[in-house]
């Protein structure tokens, strides 16, 4: 999976935009606050419809303008050519387009460019609240579960109505028979617990990857555990199961169906219990014991929830805790190790991602060759060399050995205009007219 060409309009600091990059190492360089992390954002928000920074997207607009576009041709192995383009309005609302044809779901777009991305601002992934470990699963598993964003939206709509419940029963308390709160109970399992499902999967293949590529960035120094802490209990794995169970497997065509139908081996150390250990006969199995689950722990919480007027049980409780030698690393981790923890997770994401959608996803790296040690930057580019396409900014060249850079593709960027830098040829880099990385409204940039 690759991008062939990268058009931006009116987006952050991009008046104009058109680059075309090349297959495999692309470095964007140049002095802080020219644009370069602009353009990865950009690219992200191709893959996950969110905005890497922003907390409104109407910041993703360049000033003056009513809208911003962000389009790109991709190519991919397993789905073929695509053209995928995302429009943010200042009213903070989003339209998608897929090979010209506007989608009536901005989640329609998901699955059709996958990427990574791992800069400075991850590190609240290890270090920060409860908000930015969820936040990361949610970006992460929408790139390959578009129902994860479906039911996120409603799960999130019904925990408003219910939390205005509970407020209005704080203020005014009735006996518990006429709480009223059945209904909404109803509505936040149906959508909740396939969210804690998604998680439980998605970690269950993430947490072993990760700590596979910690152990090699450390040289064996160093393990990671990763635990999901849900706030619901899960409930307790079948004492027995059956031969005819444990041999089933479901196999459909569709993404979303091959992800329900794997949802399977969950690790102890994921949580305090585990789901079942074999494949369920039907992939609504699992979702109905933990729904029970969920349903047991809501109503046996009402009147302390009433009390207090909020929810205090479900996703939007959950955390992820990252552990270093059996260490919490968020509060005794050093610096280092919380940059390495961090690392080790982005490259097992992308291993996951790899693995489940068949091919490479595109690698995105905002100014790390500075906070890495020798070591683990040979170690990050011996892992993306000739591996899948990557986007690194920089603020100097210094940083890479000779032979990254007889074969990438380098880019000076300047006050939202980048040049690319020609006095080479790139071996992966796909033919095209010169000239055509440059902002609308000037001549094409000479050659470097």
């Amino acid at each position: 999976m690759h991008v062939r060409h990268l058009k931006l309009n009116s987006f952050r600091n991009y008046t104009e935009l058109e680059l075309t990059p090349g297959a495999g190492i692309n470095i964007l360089y140049g002095e802080n606050a020219q644009g370069k992390t602009n353009v990865l954002e950009a690219l992200s928000l191709l893959a996950t419809t969110r905005s890497l920074r922003a907390s409104r997207e109407s910041e993703l607009i360049r000033q003056g303008a009513e809208v911003a576009h962000v389009s790109a041709e991709v190519e991919r192995e397993q789905m073929g050519e695509a053209e995928l383009e995302v429009s943010v309005f200042q009213t903070d609302k989003k339209a998608v387009h897929i090979n010209g044809s506007k989608r009536p779901r901005v989640i329609d777009i998901l699955g059709q460019f996958n990427a990574v991305f791992f800069g400075s601002i991850d590190l609240s992934i290890v270090t920060g609240e409860p908000a930015d470990r969820r936040h990361y699963l949610n970006v992460e598993i929408s790139q390959i579960s578009p129902r994860y964003v479906y039911d996120l939206g409603h799960y999130k709509r019904v925990l408003a109505h219910r939390n205005r419940l509970l407020k209005e029963l704080r203020d005014r308390p009735r006996p518990p028979q006429e709480l009223g709160l059945d209904i909404w109970n109803e509505q936040l399992i149906t959508y909740g617990a396939p969210i804690v499902e998604k998680r439980l999967f998605y970690l269950s293949r993430l947490a072993p990857l990760a700590e596979k590529v910690h152990r090699e960035l450390t040289e064996g120094r160093e393990t990671l555990e990763i635990r999901y802490l849900p706030s619901l209990r899960l409930p307790e794995p079948p004492k027995t199961i059956t031969s005819a169970s444990a041999g089933t497997r479901i196999r459909e065509e569709s993404r979303e169906s091959r992800y329900v139908s794997e949802l399977e081996t969950i690790p102890e150390s994921l949580g305090e219990s585990a789901m079942p250990q074999t494949p369920p006969d039907s992939p609504l199995e699992a979702t109905d014991s933990l729904s029970s689950a969920f349903r047991q722990q809501l109503t046996a919480l009402e009147l302390e929830e009433a009390r207090r007027g909020t929810t205090l049980l479900g996703p939007q409780r959950d955390d992820i805790g990252f552990f270093i030698n059996g260490v919490e690393a968020r509060l005794y981790g050093s610096q280092g190790q919380q940059r390495t923890a961090t690392l080790a997770l982005k490259l097992a994401e992308f291993q996951l991602i790899e693995d489940y959608v068949g091919e490479s996803p595109v690698m995105l790296l905002d100014d790390v060759m500075s906070d890495l040690d020798d070591s683990r930057r040979a170690h990050l580019l011996s892992w993306i060399r000739r591996r899948c396409q990557t986007f690194i900014t920089c603020t100097s060249l210094r940083s890479f050995p000779k032979e990254i850079l007889a074969e990438a593709s380098t880019f000076h960027v300047v006050s939202g205009v980048i040049t690319p830098d020609v006095r080479k040829k790139p071996r992966n880099t796909p033919k095209r007219s010169e000239g055509e990385a440059t902002e609308s409204g000037s001549e094409p940039q000479p050659n470097a």
